[in-house]
């Protein structure tokens, strides 16, 4: 993990933060993957203010996590078993361990707290109230109805009632205790539900014969330098045009981290169709200061493996590999992707062959070819191969 130094880490946005203290302090850097993975390992020693500074620290950092792709399984488990164990100060607590879905929660409740008319009401943005476990709109008990009602809150928005005897909670120990078992399942229900919900969106990316695009920024160190806090922006409008591109020629975007994004096709034309889209966009676009923002592009074919997590295998080597050989605003294919797209190419579009390259990490050399068209420019330095020379045959 490369070190944050002083000047280094004053150069970063406080978005690049999982935890901004009331007094300015920032702790648990996110601005990039490997810094993400050592917060995830950190947050457990990491003292926060108070419990919403917390649950608010956690949010950012799970948002970071997903966005570099990774699944914080062990995280989701060492919060959840710190939670509990906060939680179980008291024995309802104890009793209410091994809690699952809300429904379930409910009952437990009931049972714990001897109160068999308690009912467990979630808030709906979409029908501005409380909902029961049927998702029917519940009004909450005016005073003088005989009941109470706890409400929780999540990050200063309504998130769950709890309508009871008034009795059962007059303790304020235990009404701590109750309303952090259910803080616990309903967080236990939303961490799962995004690290299931990751996975399933894993499961859906195509598999088999696959074209890969990888695109980052050219120079974008210099760029961060220069535009300082406006990069941030800079780098969402990229991310944009690059998504629109490829969602409109049939892609899947599979990953995003820094200034890089990764996309998966079923068919090598329609990466080549979202590269040459992906190019015009970025060289028609305005950006700031008058700068050009330029992309290298790199489409690689081939059958990696899909697992829970994401795509492995040489394929996805070869085309980290092959992206790195371009320059901005160039777009590099392998000879697999080349052939792939066959005669499926657009009208003025043609390939250029740049030679057979060793390139870093894999076992063969490897055939590069440019794209060729119009509206692209023709002449570019050597493929950037780590100063090696081009292989011979």
């Amino acid at each position: 993990m490369t070190q944050l130094d002083t000047k280094k880490r004053a150069r970063l946005p406080d978005s690049a933060f999982a935890y901004v203290d009331s007094r300015g302090r920032r702790r648990l850097p996110i601005n990039d993957e490997a810094h993400v993975r050592n917060a995830l390992a950190r947050f457990s020693q990491t003292p926060f203010e108070d419990d919403a500074a917390r649950g608010r620290a956690r949010t950012r950092l799970l948002k970071a996590a997903k966005k570099y792709g990774i699944v914080p399984v062990g995280f989701i488990t060492g919060q959840l078993r710190t939670q509990s164990t906060q939680a179980a100060a008291g024995q309802a607590v104890i009793e209410l361990g091994g809690m699952g879905a809300p429904g379930e929660l409910e009952e437990r409740l009931r049972t714990a707290l001897g109160d068999k008319s308690l009912s467990l009401l979630h808030w709906s943005d979409s029908a501005a109230g409380y909902l029961d476990g049927a998702g029917r709109a519940v009004a909450l008990p005016a005073d003088g109805e005989g009941r109470a009602v706890t409400l929780l809150e999540r990050h200063g928005r309504p998130m769950t009632a709890l309508v009871h005897d008034a009795a059962v909670l007059r303790d304020p120990n235990l009404a701590s205790t109750v309303t952090a078992a259910v803080r616990l399942a309903i967080e236990n229900e939303r961490l799962q539900g995004e690290v299931e919900a990751r996975a399933s969106e894993v499961r859906s990316l195509p598999a088999g014969f696959v074209t890969f695009l990888l695109a980052d920024i050219e120079d974008s160190t210099g760029l961060v330098r220069s535009l300082g806090d406006r990069y941030g922006p800079l780098l969402s409008e990229v991310r944009r045009l690059l998504r629109t591109a490829i969602r409109a020629a049939g892609g899947r975007e599979v990953d995003a981290r820094g200034d890089e994004l990764f996309a998966v096709f079923e068919l090598a034309p329609q990466a080549l169709e979202a590269s040459l889209a992906i190019q015009k966009k970025l060289r028609d676009r305005a950006w700031p200061d008058g700068r050009e923002v330029r992309v290298r592009i790199g489409l690689h074919s081939g059958q990696p493996t899909l697992t829970e997590t994401g795509y492995v295998g040489l394929p996805v080597h070869a085309a980290a590999r092959i992206s790195f050989a371009a320059h901005g605003r160039q777009i590099v294919l392998s000879r697999a992707a080349r052939d792939a797209v066959g005669r499926s190419l657009p009208e003025g579009i043609g390939f250029r062959d740049l030679g057979t390259h060793q390139l870093q990490g894999l076992p063969e050399p490897e055939a590069l070819f440019q794209v060729d068209g119009p509206d692209l420019p023709t002449e570019f330095p050597p493929p950037r191969i780590f100063g090696a020379a081009p292989a011979q045959g």
